[in-house]
């Protein structure tokens, strides 16, 4: 018990002293790689609470953000399919089939039409018997007659009546032979229900499913209309914290910029091809070892999607683009030794095939090479921009994740000029535009 506390007390040091590291410019970045990692998970953080503590940016903040989710959630509900309506109707025509209503009401009713045929019965009886005595003129013969014509009309009633509630106690009493024919379809009926209750939960799965992607929908559409916000909240957070903003001052208005949506349509392609150009070695790869093939796609993918999913945060920033003599990522390092230094495996369309990987990932090889300095941080900064794809969760996060990048960069290029001799130090860099970044 007392190790665990002592670990989870150094990783609350680590976690504050993250909080406020790029505030103290003289200091260099956490060397220790879980101290990297919360460094990079925590600069979210301080920047909201940099935000927060002053009060008009915070109010910008907060009215932007909640009237754009406030939008996302008002179209979206107003856009979502309907999951009630059409899953009470299946609902009442298999309740029907498997019970129909007539069933369900024929006992009642028999029992009401023959107590009403009693009633009716007693009544002549008794109307009889009345119309016998009222008249005089009858002889004693002619009225036992009528009072036994009365008696016999409600005695056959009360016989009906009778023989109806006998047929029904022997319908409610299943003779043994009914019951065992009954129990083999008792596993049906389960079986039935357990149906229904997937199709229930296949059914909520689409509706919540639906209404996922209209929102991110929605979402993009209102972002794109608004981005100018953001853009303007970024830079306030850059200026409270100390950052040179990556844009100049800006008034934010509503509008559709068609370069931006060119810009954001062609990076997304680039993304895809980037993505998919490592793939047909992960498949070769996994089909020479085709009994684990299936266990090696399930970890090679994820990896390697998770790996340029902390590239492409990396590269939100402009300053992850300023470097424009960086080399090619350390996979294609790797395949271009081993393609022309390991024996056997030095053949020409191996070759061919690295240098188009090349070709296709040379655009992104900056922030590839940024990354690499500080796998870690990036690490923990990309765990909290995941949060960017939920929807209304990224009006909140979005504005914050490119000025966190930028001083993850900033804060490594100034320890790097602090410990280079001073006949060897690189010029700082100029702040670059936004419109570079990806």
């Amino acid at each position: 018990m007392e190790r665990a506390a002592n670990m989870a007390r150094n990783v609350w040091d680590d976690v504050r002293q993250s909080t406020s590291h790029f505030q103290r410019w003289e200091m260099p970045p956490p060397g220790h790689p879980v101290r990297q990692f919360f460094h990079g998970m925590a600069l979210p953080l301080h920047l909201f609470r940099a935000l927060w503590a002053d009060p008009a940016a915070r109010r910008f903040y907060v009215w932007v953000a909640t009237l754009q989710s406030l939008v996302i959630l008002v179209l979206s509900v107003a856009m979502a399919p309907s999951r009630g309506k059409a899953g009470d109707t299946e609902e009442r025509a298999e309740l029907a089939e498997l019970v129909p209503p007539e069933a369900l009401e024929e006992e009642e009713q028999e029992r009401r039409r023959f107590k009403l045929e009693v009633k009716l019965a007693a009544e002549e009886f008794e109307k009889k018997i009345r119309e016998v005595s009222a008249d005089g003129k009858s002889t004693t013969g002619e009225r036992a007659r009528a009072v036994a014509e009365a008696a016999k009309g409600l005695a056959e009633a009360a016989k009906a009546d009778a023989k109806t509630r006998q047929a029904l106690a022997e319908e409610r009493a299943l003779p043994a032979e009914a019951e065992a024919e009954a129990k083999p379809r008792e596993p049906e009926k389960a079986l039935g229900t357990v149906e229904r209750f997937l199709e229930n939960i296949d059914r909520e799965v689409k509706f919540w499913a639906a209404l996922f992607g209209i929102m991110q929908l929605v979402q993009w559409v209102v972002i794109a209309l608004s981005r100018d916000y953001h853009d303007a909240i970024s830079r306030e957070a850059s200026l409270l914290t100390a950052l040179e903003p990556e844009d100049g001052p800006l008034t934010p208005r509503v509008r559709l910029d068609m370069r931006w949506v060119r810009k954001k349509i062609s990076r997304r392609i680039r993304a895809l091809l980037v993505f998919m150009s490592g793939l047909p070695l992960i498949y070769a790869l996994t089909a020479l070892l085709y009994p684990i093939r299936s266990e090696l796609l399930a970890v090679l993918l994820p990896a390697w999607s998770a790996y340029w999913l902390v590239v492409f945060i990396t590269a939100k920033s402009a300053y992850a683009w300023t470097n424009a003599e960086a080399g090619p990522p350390w996979f294609l390092r790797g395949w271009t030794w081993l393609t022309t230094r390991v024996p056997g495996f030095r053949w020409s369309f191996l070759q061919r095939y690295g240098e188009f990987w090349t070709r296709r990932t040379r655009e992104v090889f900056p922030p590839a090479a940024e990354m690499e300095k500080q796998p870690w941080a990036f690490a923990g900064l990309t765990l909290v921009g995941t949060l960017s794809m939920l929807p209304l969760v990224k009006c909140f996060v979005r504005p914050l994740i490119p000025v966190a990048a930028g001083h993850l960069l900033v804060a490594r290029q100034q320890a790097e000029r602090a410990a280079a001799p001073k006949h060897l130090e690189p010029p700082a860099p100029p702040p670059a535009a936004s419109s570079t970044a990806a």
